[in-house]
């Protein structure tokens, strides 16, 4: 008897568990189609800062910033009179930063923004055709860039200065992160393949950079730091045009713990090809 109403309450728990995760569901769905039926955007594009949501579009004044409620209805709307071609928006606990590339002076520009959307910085960053890759705001405002100058290298900038870490591949930087006391920057080495590219650098140096193949391009999507280890999501596709999706684990000098696949996708068979 006993053991039949075990077997009940369990029943009668997993499946108030499963509704709770379709509601949810379904929520996040709503959400979605909502905000792609009312902003043409998914919910991946938005920002938060404290309740409220942010999202960037161009348009023919420039670049507009939107200020949504916890609703995701818009409050406020801030036009920015200048031709970007913006990167990224993140937000700390006080302000929202921007980073872009403004067609006119051909620099990356870096603009910092208040919760109700006024302007605190706006200032060019790095040289002409720079270009902007991500930005970390703590300890202090630090922006990576890709330039040119000398092949394609890594450009780390502060509000003050800049300081370019050539290699003789191409290097195609894409994240920085704060690790150890210095920085991570992940992306790509470029020649006759894509391989994944992830130095440290830290007093102005590199202390150590490694690259790893695995596939014809192997290019990063994410990048996270758990119990000091390197946690790097990567899209790697084969000679025959077949995407895997890895998750990668380092250590603390870049030596591969574990590589996990997560799922593949194969090419049509040529016959089925248009």
């Amino acid at each position: 008897m006993y053991k039949n109403i075990l077997i009940i309450f369990s029943i009668l728990f997993l499946g108030c568990a499963n509704k709770i995760n379709v509601d949810k569901n379904l929520k996040e769905t709503n959400i979605e189609n909502y905000l792609i039926q009312k902003y043409q955007i998914t919910k991946k594009a938005l920002t938060k800062l404290n309740n409220n949501y942010y999202f960037y579009t161009p348009d023919n004044n420039g670049l507009s910033i939107y200020k949504l409620n916890k609703n995701y209805e818009i409050t406020n709307k801030k036009t920015i009179p200048l031709l970007i071609d913006a990167q990224k928006l993140i937000s700390d606990n006080k302000n929202l930063y921007l980073i872009g590339y403004e067609e006119k002076e051909q620099k990356p520009i870096l603009i910092v923004l208040d919760k109700n959307l006024n302007i605190k910085l706006q200032k060019f960053i790095g040289n002409r055709f720079d270009i902007p890759k991500d930005i970390i705001t703590k300890p202090k405002i630090t922006i990576l860039l890709l330039t040119y100058k000398n092949g394609a290298d890594i450009k780390i900038c502060n509000l003050k200065k800049c300081k370019t870490y050539i290699k003789q591949n191409n290097q195609l930087p894409k994240f920085i992160k704060r690790y150890n006391g210095g920085y991570l920057v992940v992306g790509s080495i470029q020649d006759i393949q894509e391989d994944l590219y992830v130095a440290f650098i830290k007093n102005n140096k590199i202390i150590w950079q490694k690259r790893y193949d695995f596939g014809f391009s192997d290019n990063p999507t994410s990048i996270t730091i758990k119990n000091n280890q390197i946690i790097i999501d990567v899209v790697s596709t084969d000679y025959m045009g077949a995407d895997k999706y890895l998750k990668i684990i380092l250590d603390e000098n870049g030596k591969l713990i574990k590589k996990i696949k997560k799922i593949e996708l194969k090419p049509l068979p040529t016959k089925f090809r248009t």
